[in-house]
């Protein structure tokens, strides 16, 4: 359906669908909603008048429709897959694109993670496979501030790519669809601004930081190398955002898993931006900016020393060294050695060891292997093991208190053994009661479920903590929802739903009360022991042992 009413532009009627795919209409118009879930944060959905199915956005529109989707659904540790795509394009274009995007990687791409390189060649497919059917995007007469200058790499690229895939596939592309695919170069970190770092990212990037020290109560350590980061990555995320673009962090469940905090912490620093640039925000993105504040926050142990273990491919030594180089910070120290003069090495002073072409080592300091093609999820799988290795967290938790909930909890705002049918009665019921309470503006429950749609809200242990952000917060306020029975959230059976509202006046409190919550509904066990608990009074013993 995403072929022929997206791609390809063909009305459907609900019938023809029907009777192709021998199921009820019912069953047709369920499967656009959940199509429709993807592709309309950023652009129109397909539209359905009782009879027929029609998308009725313009030309950029339907393209950041069908890359979303296609891009969405992609198994992203598959990323190469040619069966996935030859669902949707000519398997000739694929195989031509392909071909540019290996051939020109190390001029153009390669220092552009997988990740993005698959995204952008997406994106490539669909502008040439409508530009094939005579669909273009239209050249634009003016340009907002982060659309000045196509001069640059940028635009030789596209130039580049578009006479390529005219000379050998006979297509005709205008001067409106070099313009649409030099933009999103720049917004996959190809042109100026992955060629230089602009000064007028300087103010943002320094209220974020700002923003995170303030909720951590610290100067970040890693603070200098994080600048750099950040004035290289947000413009990027901008203007992939601006665009409706998207990218999967292959490890986005370890990190929300593993980080929760953190991760909650990170989406509040950078709440600001969302109205700032007009943007919306969503997990991926926000999962890889965690990664850089998690190195950066941190203390470092006195040992930063890699070891680069080889099997086989000695011509690619140089490459993977300076790839991995440019990923880790900057004083970390290296060594490289063949698996065959492995056992010679001393590890004394060694922290991390990255195999190479090796799936495993046996050894007592840390490993982690990678492929030598060094991929996006070789990337992110490295990223984790330096921090988890070499990284140690600046405080212990091994006592539980809840210093900060207990202050702060209000009984009237704790809500017990309610039935709820679904999520989204769940959500109402909590925000219609802080709304009441006096705590939230009415922008607060379009924030609400905006950030629901955009990525998940719910831990394995069978509690949800959905949030809004903070600008949409009159006064400090905790909500809590135990339910009679589970709901089903997403993923994940939830019996209790905590909504926090904090506004911007009292950001230094947010760090010690989210961690707070964590440790409260972070395990299964203490979860289900709230849930058999009888009323408030009892849920306030047990935070306020």
């Amino acid at each position: 359906m995403v072929k022929a009413i997206l791609l390809q532009g063909r009305q459907q009627t609900l019938k023809q669908l029907s009777e192709h795919w021998l199921v009820s209409k019912t069953s047709i118009l369920n499967d656009i909603a959940w199509i429709n879930d993807i592709i309309a944060i950023n652009s129109p959905g397909i539209e359905s008048d009782g009879i027929s199915l029609e998308f009725k956005g313009n030309e950029e529109q339907r393209q950041t429709a069908v890359t979303t989707f296609v891009v969405d659904n992609t198994d992203v540790k598959l990323l190469s897959s040619d069966n996935y795509l030859k669902q949707f394009f000519d398997p000739k274009v694929i195989r031509t694109l392909s071909d540019y995007f290996v051939k020109n990687q190390t001029e153009w791409f390669e220092n552009v993670p997988a990740y993005y390189r698959f995204a952008l060649q997406i994106l490539t497919l669909v502008q040439t496979a409508r530009a094939a059917l005579g669909h273009h995007i239209q050249l634009r007469s003016s340009q907002n501030d982060y659309e000045t200058s196509l001069s640059g790499d940028s635009a030789e690229v596209a130039a580049n790519l578009f006479k390529v895939i005219s000379k050998q596939l006979q297509i005709t592309f205008t001067q409106g669809d070099l313009d649409w695919l030099a933009r999103n170069l720049s917004a996959y970190r190809i042109g100026p601004i992955a060629n230089g770092i602009s000064v007028q990212w300087e103010a943002t990037v320094q209220e974020m930081i700002t923003r995170m020290e303030s909720l951590q109560e610290v100067k970040i350590p890693g603070r200098k190398l994080l600048r750099h980061q950040l004035m290289f990555h947000l413009p990027a995320m901008v203007l992939r955002l601006q665009k409706g673009l998207i990218v999967r962090n292959p490890l986005l469940g370890d990190i929300k898993s593993q980080y929760p905090e953190l991760f909650g912490m990170t989406w509040y620093a950078m709440s600001f931006l969302e109205d700032r640039y007009r943007i919306e925000l969503n997990d991926d993105e926000v999962s890889f900016v965690t990664i850089y504040f998690h190195i950066a926050i941190n203390q470092v142990i006195t040992s930063r020393n890699v070891l680069i273990v080889f099997n086989q491919h000695g011509e690619l030594r140089d490459y993977v060294k300076s790839q991995i180089r440019m990923l880790l910070p900057q004083n970390t120290k290296y060594t490289t050695a063949s698996l065959g003069s492995f056992s010679q090495i001393d590890l004394t002073r060694i922290g991390l060891i990255v195999g190479v072409n090796l799936k495993s080592l046996i050894t007592s300091v840390p490993f982690v292997g990678i492929s030598p093609l060094f991929d996006a999820n070789d990337q992110t799988k490295l990223m984790k093991a330096y921090a988890d290795a070499l990284v140690k967290p600046q405080s212990s938790q091994g006592t539980v208190h809840f210093p900060i909930l207990r202050r702060s909890i209000d009984p009237a705002l704790v809500f017990w053994k309610e039935r709820m049918p679904n999520k989204q009665d769940a959500l109402n019921f909590l925000i219609d009661r802080l709304e009441a309470a006096g705590k939230v503006n009415t922008e607060f429950r379009a924030s609400i479920f905006r950030r629901e749609r955009l990525g998940t809200t719910e831990l394995d242990s069978g509690a949800a903590l959905p949030h809004a952000v903070p600008n949409t917060v009159k006064s400090l306020g905790i909500a809590f929802l135990i339910l009679k029975k589970p709901v089903h959230w997403n993923s994940i059976p939830v019996s209790i739903v905590v909504l926090a509202c904090v506004p911007e006046a009292q950001v230094n409190i947010y760090r010690d009360l989210v961690m707070d919550i964590y440790r409260l509904v972070q395990n299964r066990q203490m979860v289900q022991m709230i849930v058999g608990l009888n009323n408030t009074d009892q849920f306030l013993d047990l935070i306020n042992q």
